[in-house]
Protein backbone atom coordinates (compact mmCIF):
# COMPACT_ATOMS: atom_id res chain seq x y z
CA UNK A 1 0.00 0.00 0.00
CA UNK A 2 1.40 3.39 -1.05
CA UNK A 3 1.73 5.74 1.90
CA UNK A 4 1.16 9.46 1.24
CA UNK A 5 1.77 12.11 3.90
CA UNK A 6 -0.31 15.27 4.23
CA UNK A 7 2.17 17.36 2.27
CA UNK A 8 2.24 14.88 -0.64
CA UNK A 9 -1.54 14.58 -0.57
CA UNK A 10 -1.93 18.34 -0.72
CA UNK A 11 0.60 18.51 -3.58
CA UNK A 12 -1.30 15.79 -5.46
CA UNK A 13 -4.60 17.65 -5.09
CA UNK A 14 -2.97 20.83 -6.41
CA UNK A 15 -1.64 18.93 -9.44
CA UNK A 16 -5.08 17.49 -10.14
CA UNK A 17 -6.61 20.98 -9.87
CA UNK A 18 -4.00 22.52 -12.21
CA UNK A 19 -4.44 19.65 -14.64
CA UNK A 20 -8.17 20.29 -14.62
CA UNK A 21 -7.58 23.97 -15.39
CA UNK A 22 -5.26 23.04 -18.26
CA UNK A 23 -7.88 20.69 -19.64
CA UNK A 24 -10.47 23.44 -19.56
CA UNK A 25 -8.06 25.75 -21.35
CA UNK A 26 -7.10 23.14 -23.89
CA UNK A 27 -10.67 22.22 -24.79
CA UNK A 28 -12.84 25.28 -25.23
CA UNK A 29 -16.32 24.99 -26.66
CA UNK A 30 -18.48 27.73 -28.13
CA UNK A 31 -22.02 27.82 -29.51
CA UNK A 32 -23.20 30.23 -32.20
CA UNK A 33 -25.74 30.50 -34.99
CA UNK A 34 -22.94 30.96 -37.54
CA UNK A 35 -19.23 30.13 -37.63
CA UNK A 36 -17.31 32.12 -40.26
CA UNK A 37 -13.88 30.82 -41.29
CA UNK A 38 -11.75 33.71 -42.54
CA UNK A 39 -11.93 37.47 -42.06
CA UNK A 40 -10.96 38.90 -45.43
CA UNK A 41 -13.00 40.46 -48.23
CA UNK A 42 -15.70 37.79 -47.82
CA UNK A 43 -15.61 36.65 -44.21
CA UNK A 44 -15.60 40.11 -42.63
CA UNK A 45 -18.58 41.14 -44.75
CA UNK A 46 -20.64 38.06 -43.89
CA UNK A 47 -19.83 38.47 -40.20
CA UNK A 48 -20.94 42.11 -40.19
CA UNK A 49 -24.16 41.50 -42.12
CA UNK A 50 -25.23 38.51 -40.02
CA UNK A 51 -24.31 40.05 -36.68
CA UNK A 52 -26.26 43.20 -37.53
CA UNK A 53 -29.23 40.97 -38.41
CA UNK A 54 -29.18 39.63 -34.86
CA UNK A 55 -27.47 36.26 -35.39
CA UNK A 56 -24.72 35.11 -33.05
CA UNK A 57 -21.51 34.93 -35.07
CA UNK A 58 -18.04 33.56 -34.32
CA UNK A 59 -15.18 34.34 -36.72
CA UNK A 60 -12.10 32.12 -36.87
CA UNK A 61 -8.97 33.70 -38.36
CA UNK A 62 -5.74 31.73 -38.77
CA UNK A 63 -3.53 34.82 -38.67
CA UNK A 64 -2.92 37.68 -36.28
CA UNK A 65 -5.17 40.56 -35.35
CA UNK A 66 -2.66 43.20 -36.38
CA UNK A 67 -2.16 46.61 -34.85
CA UNK A 68 -1.57 48.81 -37.93
CA UNK A 69 0.92 50.97 -36.04
CA UNK A 70 3.26 47.94 -35.90
CA UNK A 71 3.49 47.63 -39.68
CA UNK A 72 7.02 48.36 -40.85
CA UNK A 73 9.22 48.15 -43.92
CA UNK A 74 11.45 45.23 -42.89
CA UNK A 75 10.34 42.87 -45.62
CA UNK A 76 11.16 39.44 -44.09
CA UNK A 77 9.18 40.25 -40.94
CA UNK A 78 6.18 41.66 -42.80
CA UNK A 79 6.09 38.79 -45.28
CA UNK A 80 6.02 36.36 -42.35
CA UNK A 81 3.28 38.28 -40.55
CA UNK A 82 0.98 39.15 -43.45
CA UNK A 83 1.25 36.30 -45.96
CA UNK A 84 0.65 32.57 -46.03
CA UNK A 85 3.95 30.70 -46.24
CA UNK A 86 5.77 34.05 -45.82
CA UNK A 87 4.75 35.01 -49.35
CA UNK A 88 6.35 31.91 -50.86
CA UNK A 89 3.26 29.79 -51.53
CA UNK A 90 3.77 28.22 -54.96
CA UNK A 91 2.22 25.97 -57.53
CA UNK A 92 3.35 22.36 -57.49
CA UNK A 93 5.95 22.93 -60.22
CA UNK A 94 7.28 26.09 -58.48
CA UNK A 95 6.44 28.12 -61.59
CA UNK A 96 4.02 30.61 -59.99
CA UNK A 97 4.31 32.37 -56.62
CA UNK A 98 0.89 32.95 -55.03
CA UNK A 99 0.50 35.83 -52.56
CA UNK A 100 -2.34 35.40 -50.07
CA UNK A 101 -3.00 37.47 -46.99
CA UNK A 102 -3.01 35.89 -43.54
CA UNK A 103 -4.48 37.81 -40.62
CA UNK A 104 -7.59 39.79 -39.76
CA UNK A 105 -8.56 41.56 -42.98
CA UNK A 106 -6.94 38.91 -45.19
CA UNK A 107 -5.45 40.17 -48.45
CA UNK A 108 -7.16 43.55 -48.07
CA UNK A 109 -4.41 44.44 -45.57
CA UNK A 110 -1.64 44.19 -48.17
CA UNK A 111 -3.40 44.80 -51.48
CA UNK A 112 -2.96 48.08 -53.34
CA UNK A 113 -6.59 49.23 -53.14
CA UNK A 114 -7.86 49.13 -56.71
CA UNK A 115 -11.65 49.35 -56.24
CA UNK A 116 -12.87 47.89 -59.52
CA UNK A 117 -16.31 46.60 -60.42
CA UNK A 118 -16.82 43.73 -62.87
CA UNK A 119 -19.09 44.23 -65.85
CA UNK A 120 -22.79 43.62 -65.38
CA UNK A 121 -22.58 41.24 -68.35
CA UNK A 122 -20.22 39.02 -66.36
CA UNK A 123 -22.61 38.94 -63.41
CA UNK A 124 -25.42 37.88 -65.77
CA UNK A 125 -23.15 35.15 -67.12
CA UNK A 126 -22.50 33.98 -63.56
CA UNK A 127 -26.22 34.03 -62.78
CA UNK A 128 -26.09 36.68 -60.05
CA UNK A 129 -27.02 40.04 -61.62
CA UNK A 130 -28.94 40.86 -58.44
CA UNK A 131 -25.71 41.56 -56.55
CA UNK A 132 -25.10 44.78 -58.54
CA UNK A 133 -26.84 47.05 -55.97
CA UNK A 134 -24.63 45.61 -53.21
CA UNK A 135 -21.61 47.34 -54.73
CA UNK A 136 -22.98 50.72 -53.63
CA UNK A 137 -23.10 49.64 -49.99
CA UNK A 138 -19.67 48.00 -50.13
CA UNK A 139 -18.10 51.09 -51.68
CA UNK A 140 -19.68 53.35 -49.07
CA UNK A 141 -18.35 51.29 -46.15
CA UNK A 142 -14.89 50.99 -47.72
CA UNK A 143 -14.78 54.72 -48.47
CA UNK A 144 -14.21 54.23 -52.21
CA UNK A 145 -13.34 57.46 -54.04
CA UNK A 146 -11.92 58.53 -57.38
CA UNK A 147 -8.14 58.87 -57.42
CA UNK A 148 -7.20 62.50 -58.04
CA UNK A 149 -4.56 63.99 -60.33
CA UNK A 150 -2.60 65.08 -57.28
CA UNK A 151 -2.35 61.40 -56.23
CA UNK A 152 -0.48 60.32 -59.38
CA UNK A 153 3.15 59.53 -58.57
CA UNK A 154 6.14 59.41 -60.90
CA UNK A 155 5.58 55.76 -61.83
CA UNK A 156 1.94 56.15 -62.79
CA UNK A 157 2.63 59.42 -64.64
CA UNK A 158 5.21 57.65 -66.82
CA UNK A 159 2.83 54.75 -67.52
CA UNK A 160 0.05 57.17 -68.47
CA UNK A 161 2.46 59.06 -70.73
CA UNK A 162 3.27 55.87 -72.58
CA UNK A 163 -0.39 54.87 -72.81
CA UNK A 164 -1.35 58.23 -74.31
CA UNK A 165 1.55 58.05 -76.76
CA UNK A 166 0.24 54.64 -77.92
CA UNK A 167 -3.33 56.02 -77.99
CA UNK A 168 -4.55 53.13 -75.88
CA UNK A 169 -7.45 53.11 -73.44
CA UNK A 170 -6.45 53.80 -69.86
CA UNK A 171 -7.84 55.68 -66.90
CA UNK A 172 -7.35 56.82 -63.35
CA UNK A 173 -8.94 54.29 -61.05
CA UNK A 174 -10.98 54.42 -57.86
CA UNK A 175 -9.54 53.22 -54.56
CA UNK A 176 -10.50 52.49 -50.97
CA UNK A 177 -8.19 54.89 -49.15
CA UNK A 178 -8.87 57.77 -46.84
CA UNK A 179 -6.43 60.63 -46.41
CA UNK A 180 -3.21 59.00 -47.58
CA UNK A 181 0.28 59.99 -46.38
CA UNK A 182 1.64 58.22 -49.50
CA UNK A 183 3.95 55.76 -47.79
CA UNK A 184 4.68 54.24 -51.18
CA UNK A 185 6.34 50.82 -51.15
CA UNK A 186 5.18 50.35 -47.53
CA UNK A 187 1.63 49.86 -48.90
CA UNK A 188 2.34 46.23 -49.78
CA UNK A 189 3.23 45.49 -46.16
CA UNK A 190 0.16 47.00 -44.52
CA UNK A 191 -0.82 50.59 -43.88
CA UNK A 192 0.56 51.96 -40.58
CA UNK A 193 -2.00 54.80 -40.49
CA UNK A 194 -5.06 52.72 -41.38
CA UNK A 195 -8.13 54.11 -39.65
CA UNK A 196 -11.74 53.68 -40.68
CA UNK A 197 -14.08 56.35 -42.00
CA UNK A 198 -15.88 58.10 -39.14
CA UNK A 199 -19.12 60.06 -39.29
CA UNK A 200 -17.13 63.29 -39.09
CA UNK A 201 -14.06 62.37 -41.15
CA UNK A 202 -12.92 60.59 -44.27
CA UNK A 203 -10.67 58.15 -42.46
CA UNK A 204 -6.96 57.72 -43.04
CA UNK A 205 -4.90 55.29 -45.06
CA UNK A 206 -5.98 51.97 -46.47
CA UNK A 207 -9.60 51.04 -45.75
CA UNK A 208 -9.04 47.31 -45.35
CA UNK A 209 -11.59 44.90 -43.91
CA UNK A 210 -9.58 44.99 -40.68
CA UNK A 211 -10.56 48.62 -40.01
CA UNK A 212 -13.98 48.72 -41.71
CA UNK A 213 -16.18 45.62 -41.78
CA UNK A 214 -14.59 43.68 -38.90
CA UNK A 215 -15.00 46.47 -36.32
CA UNK A 216 -18.63 46.83 -37.45
CA UNK A 217 -19.13 43.08 -37.01
CA UNK A 218 -17.63 43.15 -33.52
CA UNK A 219 -19.70 46.19 -32.56
CA UNK A 220 -22.81 44.24 -33.58
CA UNK A 221 -21.87 41.36 -31.28
CA UNK A 222 -19.71 39.05 -33.40
CA UNK A 223 -16.84 37.30 -31.62
CA UNK A 224 -13.39 36.98 -33.19
CA UNK A 225 -10.74 34.32 -32.55
CA UNK A 226 -7.44 35.27 -34.22
CA UNK A 227 -4.43 32.93 -34.42
CA UNK A 228 -7.08 30.22 -34.69
CA UNK A 229 -6.62 27.59 -37.40
CA UNK A 230 -9.80 25.83 -38.46
CA UNK A 231 -8.89 22.17 -38.96
CA UNK A 232 -12.11 20.30 -39.60
CA UNK A 233 -15.75 20.91 -40.43
CA UNK A 234 -18.05 18.26 -38.98
CA UNK A 235 -21.22 17.00 -40.65
CA UNK A 236 -23.98 14.75 -39.36
CA UNK A 237 -26.93 13.49 -41.42
CA UNK A 238 -26.13 15.86 -44.27
CA UNK A 239 -25.90 19.05 -42.17
CA UNK A 240 -22.99 20.91 -40.62
CA UNK A 241 -22.73 20.63 -36.85
CA UNK A 242 -19.43 22.14 -35.75
CA UNK A 243 -15.91 23.30 -36.55
CA UNK A 244 -12.77 22.07 -34.81
CA UNK A 245 -9.92 24.57 -34.59
CA UNK A 246 -6.51 24.98 -33.04
CA UNK A 247 -5.56 27.89 -30.79
CA UNK A 248 -2.08 28.67 -29.38
CA UNK A 249 -3.45 27.53 -26.02
CA UNK A 250 -5.15 24.36 -27.22
CA UNK A 251 -8.34 23.30 -28.98
CA UNK A 252 -11.58 25.08 -29.83
CA UNK A 253 -14.87 23.58 -30.96
CA UNK A 254 -17.57 25.85 -32.34
CA UNK A 255 -21.00 24.25 -32.60
CA UNK A 256 -23.24 25.97 -35.15
CA UNK A 257 -25.95 25.17 -37.66
CA UNK A 258 -24.26 27.30 -40.33
CA UNK A 259 -20.60 27.39 -41.36
CA UNK A 260 -19.35 29.96 -43.87
CA UNK A 261 -16.10 29.12 -45.66
CA UNK A 262 -14.32 32.39 -46.47
CA UNK A 263 -10.68 31.35 -46.19
CA UNK A 264 -9.73 32.09 -49.80
CA UNK A 265 -9.65 30.05 -52.98
CA UNK A 266 -6.73 27.89 -51.81
CA UNK A 267 -7.55 27.37 -48.13
CA UNK A 268 -11.31 26.95 -48.49
CA UNK A 269 -11.13 23.88 -50.77
CA UNK A 270 -8.19 22.62 -48.72
CA UNK A 271 -10.32 22.62 -45.56
CA UNK A 272 -13.25 21.05 -47.43
CA UNK A 273 -11.06 18.19 -48.66
CA UNK A 274 -9.19 17.84 -45.37
CA UNK A 275 -12.57 17.55 -43.59
CA UNK A 276 -13.61 14.83 -46.06
CA UNK A 277 -16.85 16.62 -46.83
CA UNK A 278 -19.00 15.24 -49.67
CA UNK A 279 -17.45 15.77 -53.10
CA UNK A 280 -19.84 13.74 -55.21
CA UNK A 281 -19.20 15.56 -58.49
CA UNK A 282 -15.45 15.77 -57.81
CA UNK A 283 -15.50 19.53 -58.49
CA UNK A 284 -14.11 20.66 -55.14
CA UNK A 285 -10.74 22.34 -55.72
CA UNK A 286 -11.07 22.36 -59.51
CA UNK A 287 -11.67 25.39 -61.77
CA UNK A 288 -8.73 27.27 -60.21
CA UNK A 289 -7.95 30.56 -61.95
CA UNK A 290 -4.92 32.59 -60.88
CA UNK A 291 -4.70 35.82 -62.92
CA UNK A 292 -1.00 35.02 -63.58
CA UNK A 293 1.05 38.20 -63.86
CA UNK A 294 4.51 39.12 -65.10
CA UNK A 295 6.70 42.14 -64.32
CA UNK A 296 8.06 44.14 -67.29
CA UNK A 297 10.39 47.01 -66.39
CA UNK A 298 11.75 49.97 -68.26
CA UNK A 299 14.96 51.86 -67.47
CA UNK A 300 14.71 55.64 -67.90
CA UNK A 301 17.21 58.49 -67.87
CA UNK A 302 14.88 60.49 -65.63
CA UNK A 303 14.37 59.70 -61.95
CA UNK A 304 11.05 57.88 -61.45
CA UNK A 305 11.12 57.03 -57.72
CA UNK A 306 8.33 54.49 -58.15
CA UNK A 307 8.64 53.51 -54.49
CA UNK A 308 7.21 56.88 -53.42
CA UNK A 309 3.54 57.86 -53.48
CA UNK A 310 0.42 55.78 -54.16
CA UNK A 311 1.71 52.66 -55.97
CA UNK A 312 -1.20 52.15 -58.38
CA UNK A 313 -3.52 54.91 -59.55
CA UNK A 314 -3.81 54.23 -63.30
CA UNK A 315 -4.49 51.15 -65.36
CA UNK A 316 -4.85 50.18 -69.00
CA UNK A 317 -7.72 47.97 -70.18
CA UNK A 318 -7.10 48.37 -73.91
CA UNK A 319 -6.63 44.61 -74.20
CA UNK A 320 -9.50 43.50 -71.97
CA UNK A 321 -12.81 43.47 -73.86
CA UNK A 322 -15.32 41.65 -71.66
CA UNK A 323 -18.09 42.05 -74.26
CA UNK A 324 -16.27 40.86 -77.37
CA UNK A 325 -13.86 38.38 -75.71
CA UNK A 326 -15.31 37.70 -72.24
CA UNK A 327 -12.85 34.89 -71.42
CA UNK A 328 -9.55 36.34 -72.59
CA UNK A 329 -7.31 39.39 -72.52
CA UNK A 330 -5.16 41.17 -69.96
CA UNK A 331 -4.71 44.36 -67.96
CA UNK A 332 -1.57 46.49 -67.87
CA UNK A 333 -1.04 47.86 -64.36
CA UNK A 334 1.78 50.01 -62.93
CA UNK A 335 3.92 47.98 -60.55
CA UNK A 336 6.80 48.67 -58.23
CA UNK A 337 7.81 47.93 -54.66
CA UNK A 338 10.47 47.93 -52.00
CA UNK A 339 14.04 47.12 -52.95
CA UNK A 340 13.65 43.48 -51.94
CA UNK A 341 10.49 43.03 -54.01
CA UNK A 342 12.04 44.69 -57.06
CA UNK A 343 15.25 42.70 -56.63
CA UNK A 344 13.24 39.47 -56.64
CA UNK A 345 11.47 40.57 -59.83
CA UNK A 346 14.50 41.63 -61.88
CA UNK A 347 16.35 39.22 -64.17
CA UNK A 348 19.97 38.19 -63.94
CA UNK A 349 22.41 37.18 -61.22
CA UNK A 350 25.50 38.49 -59.46
CA UNK A 351 27.21 41.58 -60.87
CA UNK A 352 24.65 41.85 -63.66
CA UNK A 353 21.80 41.94 -61.15
CA UNK A 354 23.62 44.42 -58.90
CA UNK A 355 24.01 46.85 -61.80
CA UNK A 356 20.28 46.67 -62.49
CA UNK A 357 19.50 47.39 -58.84
CA UNK A 358 21.73 50.47 -58.97
CA UNK A 359 19.14 51.88 -61.40
CA UNK A 360 16.28 51.23 -58.95
CA UNK A 361 15.16 54.89 -58.87
CA UNK A 362 15.12 55.02 -62.69
CA UNK A 363 12.90 51.97 -63.27
CA UNK A 364 9.19 52.06 -64.12
CA UNK A 365 7.38 48.76 -64.46
CA UNK A 366 4.12 47.24 -65.57
CA UNK A 367 2.31 44.10 -64.52
CA UNK A 368 0.71 42.14 -67.32
CA UNK A 369 -2.26 40.59 -65.50
CA UNK A 370 -3.79 37.73 -67.48
CA UNK A 371 -7.55 37.08 -67.60
CA UNK A 372 -6.87 33.35 -67.76
CA UNK A 373 -8.83 30.58 -69.44
CA UNK A 374 -6.52 28.00 -67.91
CA UNK A 375 -7.94 26.11 -64.97
CA UNK A 376 -5.93 24.34 -62.31
CA UNK A 377 -6.71 22.35 -59.21
CA UNK A 378 -6.24 22.48 -55.44
CA UNK A 379 -5.87 19.12 -53.70
CA UNK A 380 -4.33 18.11 -50.37
CA UNK A 381 -1.26 16.03 -49.67
CA UNK A 382 -0.92 13.32 -47.02
CA UNK A 383 -0.33 16.00 -44.38
CA UNK A 384 -3.44 17.93 -45.38
CA UNK A 385 -1.45 20.82 -46.89
CA UNK A 386 -2.61 22.37 -50.19
CA UNK A 387 -1.21 21.01 -53.43
CA UNK A 388 -1.71 23.55 -56.24
CA UNK A 389 -1.56 22.27 -59.82
CA UNK A 390 -1.71 24.88 -62.59
CA UNK A 391 -0.08 24.89 -66.01
CA UNK A 392 -0.85 27.59 -68.57
CA UNK A 393 -2.57 26.36 -71.71
CA UNK A 394 -1.07 27.38 -75.05
CA UNK A 395 -3.67 30.06 -75.84
CA UNK A 396 -2.98 31.80 -72.52
CA UNK A 397 0.77 31.58 -73.06
CA UNK A 398 0.32 33.29 -76.42
CA UNK A 399 -1.80 36.06 -74.88
CA UNK A 400 0.81 36.57 -72.16
CA UNK A 401 3.58 36.90 -74.76
CA UNK A 402 1.49 39.53 -76.54
CA UNK A 403 1.02 41.33 -73.23
CA UNK A 404 4.76 41.35 -72.49
CA UNK A 405 5.49 42.79 -75.93
CA UNK A 406 2.82 45.48 -75.61
CA UNK A 407 4.05 46.41 -72.14
CA UNK A 408 7.53 46.87 -73.60
CA UNK A 409 6.16 48.96 -76.47
CA UNK A 410 4.39 51.23 -73.99
CA UNK A 411 7.55 51.68 -71.94
CA UNK A 412 9.54 52.54 -75.06
CA UNK A 413 6.83 55.07 -76.01
CA UNK A 414 7.17 56.60 -72.53
CA UNK A 415 10.92 57.06 -73.06
CA UNK A 416 12.57 53.90 -71.72
CA UNK A 417 16.11 53.25 -72.95
CA UNK A 418 16.07 49.55 -72.08
CA UNK A 419 13.41 46.97 -71.23
CA UNK A 420 13.86 44.46 -68.40
CA UNK A 421 12.11 41.23 -69.24
CA UNK A 422 10.58 38.82 -66.68
CA UNK A 423 12.96 35.98 -67.51
CA UNK A 424 15.51 34.53 -65.12
CA UNK A 425 18.27 35.40 -67.59
CA UNK A 426 18.96 39.06 -68.34
CA UNK A 427 19.21 39.92 -72.01
CA UNK A 428 19.15 43.51 -73.31
CA UNK A 429 16.07 44.81 -75.14
CA UNK A 430 17.11 48.21 -76.51
CA UNK A 431 14.69 48.65 -79.44
CA UNK A 432 11.31 47.32 -80.55
CA UNK A 433 13.13 45.19 -83.12
CA UNK A 434 14.65 43.23 -80.23
CA UNK A 435 11.18 42.14 -79.10
CA UNK A 436 11.13 39.28 -81.61
CA UNK A 437 13.21 37.31 -79.12
CA UNK A 438 10.18 37.25 -76.79
CA UNK A 439 8.07 35.54 -79.45
CA UNK A 440 10.85 33.02 -80.00
CA UNK A 441 11.39 32.39 -76.31
CA UNK A 442 7.71 32.22 -75.35
CA UNK A 443 6.49 31.18 -71.90
CA UNK A 444 8.28 28.22 -70.32
CA UNK A 445 7.64 27.31 -66.66
CA UNK A 446 10.48 28.39 -64.35
CA UNK A 447 12.18 30.31 -67.18
CA UNK A 448 9.86 33.25 -66.57
CA UNK A 449 8.85 34.81 -63.25
CA UNK A 450 5.08 34.45 -62.79
CA UNK A 451 3.10 35.66 -59.78
CA UNK A 452 -0.52 35.56 -58.64
CA UNK A 453 -2.49 37.56 -56.09
CA UNK A 454 -6.01 36.59 -57.19
CA UNK A 455 -6.69 32.83 -56.86
CA UNK A 456 -10.36 32.14 -57.52
CA UNK A 457 -12.98 29.65 -58.68
CA UNK A 458 -12.25 26.48 -56.68
CA UNK A 459 -15.74 26.07 -55.14
CA UNK A 460 -17.63 27.46 -58.08
CA UNK A 461 -21.26 28.48 -57.79
CA UNK A 462 -24.03 27.39 -60.14
CA UNK A 463 -27.45 25.80 -60.09
CA UNK A 464 -26.33 22.58 -61.80
CA UNK A 465 -25.08 20.25 -59.02
CA UNK A 466 -23.15 18.21 -61.58
CA UNK A 467 -20.99 21.19 -62.50
CA UNK A 468 -20.94 23.41 -59.42
CA UNK A 469 -20.03 22.93 -55.76
CA UNK A 470 -22.49 25.46 -54.31
CA UNK A 471 -25.73 26.99 -55.56
CA UNK A 472 -26.27 30.65 -56.40
CA UNK A 473 -27.08 31.34 -52.75
CA UNK A 474 -23.58 30.15 -51.85
CA UNK A 475 -24.85 26.99 -50.10
CA UNK A 476 -23.31 23.60 -50.76
CA UNK A 477 -25.27 21.30 -53.05
CA UNK A 478 -24.25 18.40 -50.79
CA UNK A 479 -24.22 19.75 -47.21
CA UNK A 480 -27.01 21.74 -45.61
CA UNK A 481 -25.83 24.83 -43.76
CA UNK A 482 -22.40 24.97 -45.42
CA UNK A 483 -21.92 28.23 -47.33
CA UNK A 484 -19.02 29.78 -49.25
CA UNK A 485 -18.32 33.53 -49.36
CA UNK A 486 -14.97 34.22 -51.01
CA UNK A 487 -13.37 34.20 -54.48
CA UNK A 488 -13.79 30.41 -54.57
CA UNK A 489 -17.35 31.14 -55.77
CA UNK A 490 -16.31 32.65 -59.12
CA UNK A 491 -17.45 30.41 -62.02
CA UNK A 492 -14.84 31.98 -64.34
CA UNK A 493 -11.85 34.26 -64.08
CA UNK A 494 -13.10 37.74 -63.23
CA UNK A 495 -10.42 39.60 -65.20
CA UNK A 496 -10.15 42.58 -62.82
CA UNK A 497 -9.05 43.06 -59.19
CA UNK A 498 -11.65 41.06 -57.21
CA UNK A 499 -12.05 42.75 -53.80
CA UNK A 500 -15.32 44.60 -54.46
CA UNK A 501 -16.87 41.58 -56.17
CA UNK A 502 -15.99 39.25 -53.29
CA UNK A 503 -17.54 41.72 -50.84
CA UNK A 504 -20.70 42.15 -52.94
CA UNK A 505 -21.09 38.37 -53.27
CA UNK A 506 -20.56 37.97 -49.52
CA UNK A 507 -23.32 40.52 -48.89
CA UNK A 508 -25.56 38.45 -51.15
CA UNK A 509 -24.65 35.19 -49.36
CA UNK A 510 -25.37 36.78 -45.98
CA UNK A 511 -28.81 37.80 -47.21
CA UNK A 512 -29.48 34.27 -48.43
CA UNK A 513 -28.45 32.84 -45.04
CA UNK A 514 -30.89 35.16 -43.28
CA UNK A 515 -33.69 34.15 -45.66
CA UNK A 516 -32.87 30.42 -45.45
CA UNK A 517 -34.48 30.00 -42.04
CA UNK A 518 -31.82 27.51 -40.96
CA UNK A 519 -31.31 29.55 -37.77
Amino acid sequence: MLYMNNSQSRFSRINIFLSSLRQRKLHQQEHADVCVIGSGAGGAVVAKELAEAGLSVIVLEAGENHDPTTFGSYEPEMLRRLFWDSGLRRTRDNAIVISQGKGVGGSTVHNLCYATRPTQALLYKWGVPEIWPHFNQVEQILGVTQIQETDVNGLNAVIRRGCEAMRWRGRLQRHNRGECPTCGAQCLFGCPVSKAVQSDSRGTGKQSMAVTYMPLALAAGAKLYSNCMAERIHVEKGSVTSVSARLPSGRLEVRSKIVVLAAGAINSPQLWLKSRLPNLNRRVGKNLHLHPAVFVGGVFNETIDGHLGIPQSYYIDQFLDMKRLPDSGYLLMPAFGSQMIVAASLPGFGEDHRELMERYRHIAALLVLLHDRTTGRVSVNYQGAPNIAYRLRRSDRNVLVEGIINAARLLFAAGATEILMPYTQHFPIKTEADLDIIRQRGIVPNDIMLASSHPQGTLRMGENPNRAVVNLSGESHAVKGLFVADASLFPTSIGVPPTLTIAALATHVAGQIIESGIV
